[in-house]
């Protein structure tokens, strides 16, 4: 989980460092992490890595390996996919595991959420970015990248951003 976690972050943060602003958007996987992936997702999909929903890490991981994997491998939508990482986000939520993560575990933890079509989730994704704005803003935004969260803030409340133009950079 540590390791797939790892390659995770760290190809966020050569994405970021090449200049793409939301790494969690479709785009391939750096190739020296396509096998990594490849079999993990395929072990979670056999429900091999279920234990690792005891954590708040486990948790993300298996969320990571649900909703952004796949399009990182090329591989099409399943929404089998989606609402298994759905359900695991929102239990998550319940259990407070995404407040034990740091921002950008937080940003991977409600990729469900910004991915999908329910208003419900939307409505508790607004919420939660909105506290999570509030968080960046009293951290360094260098290391929080602040500008990175209100994009995404607007890229996932295109209604909420038309009538909140208030920018937190």
């Amino acid at each position: 989980m540590q390791s797939f976690l790892t390659s995770w972050f760290t190809a966020e943060q050569q994405a970021l460092d090449a200049g793409e602003l939301d790494p969690h958007q479709p785009g391939e996987a750096p190739a020296s992490y396509k096998a990594q992936w490849s079999m993990l997702l395929e072990q979670a999909n056999q429900g091999e890595l279920e234990h690792w929903q005891a954590t708040p890490p486990g948790t993300l991981a298996l969320i990571l390996l649900y909703s952004a994997v796949p399009a990182k491998l090329g591989l099409p939508y399943q929404e089998r996919r989606h609402f298994k990482a759905r359900a695991l986000c929102l239990n998550g939520i319940r259990r407070g595991f995404d407040t034990q993560l740091d921002l950008g575990g937080r940003h991977g933890f409600y990729t469900p959420l910004y991915h999908s079509w329910l208003d419900e989730d939307k409505a508790l994704l607004a919420r939660l970015l909105a506290g999570m704005r509030a968080i960046a803003a009293d951290e360094d935004p260098a290391r929080c990248r602040l500008a990175l969260w209100q994009q995404w803030h607007t890229q996932a409340m295109p209604i909420l951003a038309a009538t909140d133009s208030q920018s937190i950079d």
